[in-house]
């Protein structure tokens, strides 16, 4: 009798065992994923078509020296401390401002030495003058022959001659002391300066690049489709990565003729106003250039509603919510993608218009799980 209360007694602690590791191995539920959903947006677009154009001054002069010798000053700015310093890069000067002297000692020379030439020139004509008219006097009274007057004559000649040439001469030699003063030919910035005082120049040496930025160009490349659709005058806008919150605004200013012989793309310039000189030369500038006048209408949905597809690397799709019950259900839906517009993407199959799209959570889910809409 014993044994068979101990034999009962095993059953049922075995019984209590596995019911025990039963509750033990017993998975806790997945909490309902919370979403957001949306419905698809249908929008009139118009097609444009993005370039990456180059920013470039409106007119850009590399000023060369005209005369050989050795740089003796630069034209002097203020500095951020009030002290000054010689011209450099960024620097804004007026036309016809002098920016480099040249050593001018010669030329000077020149110009005096020509200065007392027209000096002397100028004496010799009033004393030829001077007998000349005595000359004509004695001449007119038959107090002098004819071979006399004839000689104050054209010593008077001579003399006006001689002073003409020497004020040529004046003339000429103040020019070449004018060169050895390198001037601004417009106004504009200083892209570049290659000379400090010292340094030994000639007419084949640039010493600074000068650029008109008043105005600025961008200057990008279409093919022949898009040429036909652009005209003269016509209002572009264009935004730059360096001032991204920015829209800027120009005109197309040239369409070259012909297209390039080896790129086979047509030149076009839109020339915009830089008047607080916000845009730099060599700045990359973005442009939507309209393909044409007409509008398509494009099923969008945000990017965040984008995931991998399920069968495919290299394909895309979407969750979409049903209804079983009381349950809302993620499907997952291959789509296929079209064009970007901000922070939208265009859908151009796998979804209807009445459909409701998962855009905040789409990464939480897996395909048939139930969720849970959340505003």
């Amino acid at each position: 009798m014993l044994a068979n209360f101990l034999k009962a007694a095993g059953i049922c602690c075995c019984l209590f065992l596995l019911s025990a590791c039963d509750s033990g191995d017993e998975a806790p539920k997945k909490p309902i994923t919370p979403v957001r959903t949306q419905a698809i947006i249908s929008q009139n677009l118009t097609k444009d078509v993005r370039y990456t154009a180059t920013i470039e001054a409106n007119s850009q002069v590399n000023l060369s020296f005209k005369v050989t010798g050795y740089v003796t000053s630069l034209l002097q700015e203020k500095d951020a401390s009030g002290k000054d310093r010689p011209v450099q890069s960024g620097d804004i000067v007026a036309k016809n401002t002098v920016l480099a002297i040249v050593d001018d000692k010669d030329a000077a020379n020149n110009t005096k030495q020509a200065g007392a030439q027209v000096a002397t020139a100028q004496a010799n004509l009033n004393k030829a003058n001077e007998d000349y008219k005595r000359a004509q006097e004695l001449y007119k009274s038959n107090s002098m022959t004819a071979p006399d007057y004839d000689a104050a004559k054209q010593e008077y000649e001579t003399a006006v001659a001689s002073l003409s040439s020497a004020k040529a001469a004046q003339k000429s030699a103040e020019n070449d002391q004018k060169d050895y003063n390198l001037k601004a030919p417009i106004h504009g910035v200083i892209i570049q300066r290659n000379v400090d005082v010292g340094s030994l120049v000639s007419p084949s040496v640039v010493g600074f690049v000068i650029a008109d930025t008043e105005t600025v160009k961008i200057a990008f490349g279409v093919p022949d489709t898009m040429a036909s659709t652009l005209k003269l005058g016509q209002n572009q806008s264009f935004t730059t990565q360096s001032i991204p919150d920015r829209i800027f605004s120009g005109t197309i200013t040239e369409i070259s003729a012909a297209a390039d012989t080896n790129t086979r793309v047509f030149d076009v310039e839109v020339t915009a106003k830089n008047e607080d000189s916000s845009l730099k030369v060599g700045m990359i500038a973005a442009l939507n250039v309209a393909k044409s006048s007409a509008t398509q209408t494009a099923a969008l949905i945000p990017l965040s509603a984008v995931v991998a597809a399920k069968d495919s690397k290299e394909g895309y799709a979407v969750f979409v919510t049903t209804s079983d019950g009381s349950k809302t259900i993620a499907k997952l839906t291959d789509v296929e993608l079209g064009q970007v517009y901000g922070n939208n993407i265009a859908v151009l199959k796998g979804v209807e218009p009445s459909d409701q799209i998962i855009v905040s959570g789409a990464t939480l889910v897996t395909d048939g799980e139930q969720v849970s809409i959340i505003p």
